[in-house]
């Protein structure tokens, strides 16, 4: 019979977030967020190590680095194209859809 696998029903699942990958793209340490949000070195450094901030902490983050809280779950480098998409019409959404595949075919020639 198989090994099956219990969590705790307290242990938190092990969320991804991009916390690191905004501290990189701005250059920003752990020592700066714990100074400019108030927050215990610890509590940073169980971010960095992949711990989901609390909703209050999640909101002071993307203040902090200007972008919305959902921007958090997306890699830095990604943040663009939902910048790009935001607030546009079907035909807009079209367009540009259409403008990529134009710019960019695929090689074997069949639309996405």
């Amino acid at each position: 019979m198989s090994d099956i696998t219990h969590i705790h029903p307290k242990a938190e699942p092990v969320r991804i977030h991009y916390i690191n990958e905004w501290m990189e793209k701005r250059g920003v340490k752990q020592a700066d967020l714990v100074k400019q949000l108030h927050v215990d070195k610890g509590t940073v450094s169980k971010w960095c190590s992949g711990k989901l901030p609390q909703e209050t902490n999640l909101i002071a983050l993307a203040a902090y680095f200007h972008i919305e809280p959902a921007a958090l779950f997306r890699h830095p480098d990604d943040d663009w194209i939902q910048r790009l998409f935001a607030g546009r019409s079907a035909e807009e959404l079209k367009r540009i859809a259409d403008t990529i595949e134009a710019a960019f075919p695929r090689q074997n020639g069949t639309k996405g």
